[in-house]
């Protein structure tokens, strides 16, 4: 198998030292790839295929500095492209393998019944990222208006000079955080809940700082989609005061391919 001739492609792995494969992920041999798709390096991506899985790879230096952002935005380019024309497990990224033997020997022979079966899994499905934030500073000024001893502090401390008040202000500290992550737990619940029944699978992670909520990954059926994106509209509606709402994607299924040693 020899690479598509490009003006930017790098000789062919194997053929020199220097080069190998940089591995994106797996599909199935029969999926399509765009004539004009590159990856790391602008090199164009091709599939190596092995029974019925193939990896997704494009020629890459094996002297080359780790991740580098250039290379991580080249990797999801590749994968949420072809995550539109068939299924795609994702593998680690910065995979790199010396030649086509060892793709086929490192990934594709021992991995290749587990790789089947969890491609037929992620057919027709895809990942979408849910992100949810406060607006402004609503969480902060509804546990002042809720809490009156947060507001009690809040006011003694608000004006008083610096140093003044030390134990007052942690204090104010400790509670403002108690209630702030106690409220943020309930609105997570809340949105993850929502989106869940219309999932295959949900892996959701908790804000951080005063405005971010939840992040959650939804792995869902192409069926799903519109009812789950009307469903959003609506929730978004409903707390558009108080909370925004963001759906990213589709994307490749980055967060529901774990607990594989290639993943």
């Amino acid at each position: 198998m020899s690479a598509p001739t490009t003006e930017a492609r790098l000789p062919h792995p194997g053929s020199e030292q220097e080069t190998g494969w940089f591995v994106y992920g797996v599909t199935r041999p029969s999926v399509s790839v765009p004539p004009d798709l590159t990856g790391v390096d602008d090199q164009p991506v091709l599939l190596l295929p092995h029974g019925e899985v193939a990896a997704i790879v494009s020629a890459a230096l094996l002297d080359r500095p780790p991740g580098r952002r250039a290379e991580l935005l080249s990797y999801t380019r590749v994968l949420d492209c072809l995550a539109l024309r068939g299924p795609v497990a994702p593998v680690s990224f910065g995979s790199i393998l010396a030649d086509t033997d060892d793709v086929v020997a490192s990934l594709l022979e021992p991995s290749g019944a587990e790789l089947d079966a969890l491609l037929d899994d992620l057919t027709g499905r895809l990942q979408l990222r849910l992100q949810a934030a406060y607006r402004d500073d609503v969480a902060l000024a509804e546990v002042v208006a809720h809490d009156p001893e947060v507001a009690r502090l809040r006011e003694l401390t608000r004006d008083a000079p610096e140093g003044a008040f030390y134990g007052e202000r942690i204090q104010l500290g400790r509670l403002v955080a108690d209630a702030l992550e106690a409220v943020r737990a309930e609105d997570a619940e809340t949105i993850v809940d929502a989106v869940r029944p219309r999932c295959v699978a949900v892996v959701a992670q908790p804000g951080n700082g005063l405005s971010r909520i939840v992040e959650a990954q939804l792995l869902v059926d192409d069926e799903e989609r519109p009812e789950l994106e009307e469903m959003l509209e609506a929730l978004a509606e409903e707390l558009h005061e108080r909370i925004a709402l963001r759906l990213i994607g589709p994307l490749a299924p980055y967060d529901f391919v774990g607990g594989t040693p290639w993943a």
